[in-house]
This record gives C-alpha cells, structure tokens and sequence, in this order.
C-alpha cells in the first residue's frame, strides 16, 4: 500500500481524492493545507508520495518540492505537482527541482491516477501539455541577453531576499542605484517582479 499525503487547501480536491482513491493500493493519509503544515505533516506522517498543489496560501508548493529535493534521507517522498496552471517562472523552477511527476488539474482524473502508477513504479510522468509549456518557457529564457557580473550578484542577493537597503551596502551602492538595476533587469529579462525574479533566479544565473 502506498501512503499518499495531498497537499491542497481546496475541500472538493480532498473530497474528490478521496473516491479516487478508494479501493485502490493507495492509501490517502490526510491533508495539508499549507506549506507550514506541509513540512510539518511529511516529518509526522512520513508518506511515500506527495500530491502538491503549486499555489497554496502561505507560499508555493514548490517551496514544499524545493525541500523534498533537498532532503538527505533516501526514503524522502516522491513528489507530484498539481496545478491548475503555472506562469513561465514557475514552470522553469519547477524544471531545476524535477519532481517526480505533474499534473493539469483540469485533467482526466484517470491521468492522475496514470502519474501515481508511473511515479510508484520509479518513473517521471509529466503531463504533455504542461512539458510543451516548459520547453517554450525554456526557449525564450535560453533566447534572452546574457547577464552581466553585476547583474548575477544583484539577482542572487534577490533570491537571498535582500532588500534593497541591504543589496545597496552589499554592493557599495545607493539604494537609487539598486532600484535602477532592477528595472534594467526587470525589462531585459521581461519578469514583472521581484518574486518572478527571484524564483527563476536559479535558472538564470547558471547560464
């Protein structure tokens, strides 16, 4: 039997799961409804495999993914992403951290239940749809001019969470100049924002 802890604060999802499930060789332990009772639930719990949803209401599930991956026991749980749809950050990012399967919401719950069986057996599934919108994502992050040294400093300090009082003096800058180099950034890389940004930041300062 594998146990399986959702990771959604939807009840319909939950409810809906639940008769998935039912008389099947998966077992649902429970629910966590945020990424705080995540982390919190996967250590108690110690299911085989998570079903996260990427938008979850005190952060992303993704940061649940991220601490997965970085886990050092050998029996961490498989991870798979449910998501309704994701922006092109958010797709790149989940790229790097390569859980172990995804999944459209809007699906056939059958496909689902087709990820489970494939990730159980030891194998990726990614929704077809959802990898032709990473490889276009990654196309155009690929297309996009090349950083400068001073530019993959302010970009990491971003992903540290720096604000940029505190990038300023890292740097040896005014706080002015900080904001300049942002929107520099801002336009030449077409993110929106400081979290956009941040969370492609991996993917962009490894190029």
């Amino acid at each position: 039997m594998t146990r399986v802890l959702l990771v959604d604060d939807h009840p319909m999802i939950g409810a809906a799961l639940e008769m998935l499930l039912r008389g099947t060789d998966y077992e649902l332990l429970g629910r966590a409804r945020s990424v705080a009772e995540a982390n919190r639930e996967i250590g108690r719990l110690k299911p085989d495999l998570l079903l996260v949803d990427v938008n979850l209401p005190d952060g992303s599930g993704l940061d649940v993914l991220r601490r997965v991956t970085r886990a050092r026991s050998r029996a961490r749980p498989a991870v798979i992403l449910l998501t309704a749809g994701m922006d092109e950050a958010q797709l790149l990012t989940a790229a790097d951290l390569d859980p172990e399967g995804m999944v459209l919401k809007t699906s056939d719950p059958g496909l689902l239940t087709q990820c489970m069986d494939a990730v159980v057996a030891g194998n990726k599934w990614i929704d077809p749809e959802i990898a032709d919108r990473t490889r276009r994502a990654q196309e155009r992050a690929d297309s996009a001019p090349p950083l400068t040294r001073r530019e993959r400093e302010l970009i990491e300090l971003v992903r540290q969470g720096l604000r940029n009082r505190d990038i300023a003096a890292e740097l040896g800058v005014t706080e002015g100049t900080v904001k300049v180099y942002l929107h520099a950034i801002f336009d030449k890389l077409e993110v929106e924002n400081r979290t956009e940004l941040a969370l492609r930041a991996a993917q962009l300062i490894s190029r």
